[in-house]
């Protein structure tokens, strides 16, 4: 997840945002991936259900995090897990920061929740 790491010496203590990865811990630092899972609106009366965005390195940590959420947000249930490079999802929320989906006529949002994993809830 995207975190605030707290970090002390010069030139000030400060917290710092960073991406930590879900699976080992540890700050993910150039290649990695975001991972999260989602269902379908029309099994939920429109509304797609989503699970909180994860990071992970790419590999082991990644394989590791997705059996994870397979148990938190079971694919029998109608839970399909996606990922994407975070390099690619870094360039989209920088331009979803500065473009309004309002603005966007050439596409529809669709309404969705977030689930948190059953363990935290």
């Amino acid at each position: 997840m995207i975190e605030y790491v707290a970090r002390s010496g010069p030139p000030e203590a400060m917290n710092c945002p960073a991406f930590i990865c879900d699976a080992c811990r540890k700050q993910v630092v150039g290649e990695g991936i975001v991972t999260w899972c989602s269902t379908i609106g029309r099994d939920n009366g429109g509304t797609h259900r989503q699970s909180p965005i994860f990071t992970a390195h790419k590999g082991t940590c990644g394989r590791k995090l997705e059996a994870m959420l397979e148990a938190a947000y079971p694919p029998g249930d109608g839970w399909i897990d996606y990922w994407d490079d975070l390099a690619d999802f870094l360039k989209q929320l920088a331009n979803n920061h500065t473009e309004a989906f309002a603005d966007d006529h050439e596409g529809e949002y669709h309404k969705h929740d977030v689930v948190l994993p059953k363990a935290a809830r």
